[in-house]
């Protein structure tokens, strides 16, 4: 038990520190290029924080529409799942974004197989399903943002080319994919236990079967054709609402009359922080927002580097805490049931703890 402990508080440290280098120098790099802090407070000052304000419920509804497609997509497995319930886990697993790199992945499915009558291992599978649905997602965005700015782009990131988007984009979803599909529709998943697993290890192939089975189970969204339009459409909603507080922080900050930006700028400002969040995660993504969205509007639109923070400082601090607020609140309404932090922080040990003494 000393062990376990010491190994978990360990383990702790290490998530700790890696999460505060990373949020350290991604925001020093986000700072560099700040050479006048009376602009960026005046920046600041200058903003109609009525129209900030407006954003609030927009995300609300936007993170509610997300539990309700989580909803969708779990209804081949369990109908009936309680709405409450999905919507805390998203604003949970919100929270703990917001602390350690990922760290709500696990804590989400971890709440919602703690209040409902689902496998854990089944709801991870259903959120790389979301995942898969955000990366396309991001491809179609991706693809409209190059189709019209290919040419500034290719002077903006010029390591960015067509052939790279095609390897770090494109491929992997094709193979993600491809791979998905032969898993829920032929059994090479078994075979490849029995090959690599079964003969080394009776007890470890069962564990691993067992997990195989709830895993395809997750996805069985694929095998129902009458939700597809559902989902498809809670999709598209979700993307919209993430494009409205992006619009409402250029009213905020009068860019639809300095720089005339209407939505479709919000949609590659969307992109392209979108990108940087997916590629290089950061608690909260602290300084990796902030410097794709200060390096769009400086080079696509020739905006100040202080008026290009303030406006990435804004626009992902009320999200930001926004999330951590109503995330909390809801973690209290689970904490009234008896889940703790630690168990919330530490899904992966709690789970395996679990499967190992019903083994």
């Amino acid at each position: 038990m000393a062990e376990q402990k010491k190994s978990s508080f360990l383990k702790t440290l290490l998530r700790t520190a890696i999460s505060l280098a990373l949020l350290i120098g991604s925001m020093a790099f986000a700072l560099k290029d700040v050479h006048n802090l009376g602009e960026l407070l005046g920046a600041f000052q200058q903003a109609n924080y009525w129209w900030v304000l407006a954003t609030i419920p927009v995300m609300l509804l936007s993170h509610y529409l997300r539990a309700l497609r989580w909803i969708t997509m779990m209804k081949p497995i369990q109908d009936g799942i309680h709405t409450m319930n999905a919507f805390s886990g998203v604003m949970i697993g919100y929270m703990m974004n917001n602390l350690t790199p990922r760290g709500g992945e696990l804590a989400r499915p971890f709440i919602l197989s703690r209040r409902e009558n689902v496998r854990f291992s089944t709801a991870i599978a259903t959120i790389l399903v979301e995942r898969v649905i955000d990366i396309l997602s991001l491809s179609v965005f991706v693809l409209i943002t190059f189709y019209y700015l290919h040419e500034k782009i290719a002077r903006v990131f010029p390591e960015i080319s067509s052939q790279l988007l095609l390897r770090l984009l494109v491929l992997p979803v094709v193979g993600l994919m491809t791979f998905i599909i032969l898993l829920i529709t032929t059994n090479i998943g078994e075979w490849l236990l029995r090959i690599c697993v079964k003969r080394f290890s009776e007890k470890w192939y069962d564990k691993l079967h067992s997990y195989l089975e709830a895993f395809i189970n997750g996805f069985s969204i694929f095998k129902s054709p009458g939700l597809y339009w559902r989902v498809l459409l809670e999709t598209a909603a979700i993307w919209a609402l993430y494009l409205v507080p992006l619009y409402f922080m250029f009213l905020a900050f009068g860019f639809e009359k300095s720089y005339n930006f209407g939505w479709f700028d919000a949609n590659v400002l969307l992109t392209m922080t979108t990108i940087g969040i997916t590629i290089a995660p950061t608690p909260g993504a602290w300084g990796i927002y902030h410097t794709f969205a200060q390096v769009t509007l400086v080079q696509f639109y020739g905006m100040p580097s202080e008026k290009a923070l303030a406006f990435a400082f804004v626009a992902h601090g009320v999200g930001y805490f926004l999330n951590i607020a109503v995330g909390g609140v809801f973690f209290m309404r689970e904490h009234a049931r008896g889940i703790s932090w630690r168990s919330v922080s530490h899904a992966d040990e709690v789970v395996t703890a679990d499967t190992s003494s019903n083994s």
